[in-house]
């Protein structure tokens, strides 16, 4: 599966500013759903996937989707942005490759990258000790928002 990331507007066929029920439903017809085990409890705009990508839609009090946050599939799923590949090439890499591009802002040494003029932001939650260390090597996760998200 590929998923393009298209901020401010979306990631794939779901858009900002639609209903949040319409977006899962759109995310529960991608390919590799894992429905929640028996009893389980998942929060609204959650969707995990066999490929271990998981989608969180944030929405407002009306029920609009604000934002679209992925996390970092383990296999079988490309999440693309103006050609880079975000989750298969290393944060590094990817940093350098949007530097090219937009303006970013770095914190925490580059754990959390954002392009704000572009509306997308990328997480890590550790940076690599040394260059054999994989933690860290690539984002956690890309958040795609509408103009004005906090």
């Amino acid at each position: 599966m590929r998923l393009e990331l298209d901020p401010p507007r979306g990631v794939g066929d779901v858009r900002i500013g639609m209903p949040v029920d319409a977006a899962e439903q759109i995310l529960n017809q991608l390919p590799g759903v894992v429905p929640p085990a028996p009893g389980e409890r998942r929060n609204k705009g959650f969707v995990h996937y066999a490929s271990e990508l998981s989608i969180s839609l944030d929405f407002d009090s009306r029920g609009v989707v604000r934002a679209v946050e992925l996390f970092r599939p383990e296999r079988d799923v490309q999440i693309i942005f103006q050609g880079i590949s975000v989750f298969e090439e290393p944060a590094e890499g990817v940093i350098s490759r949007l530097a090219e591009m937009y303006r970013l802002e770095i914190e925490d040494e580059g754990q959390n990258v954002t392009a704000p003029d572009v509306f997308i932001g990328f997480w890590r939650s550790v940076l690599p000790m040394d260059p054999d260390d994989d933690g860290g090597r690539y984002f956690d996760s890309v958040l795609v928002a509408a103009p004005g998200y906090a």
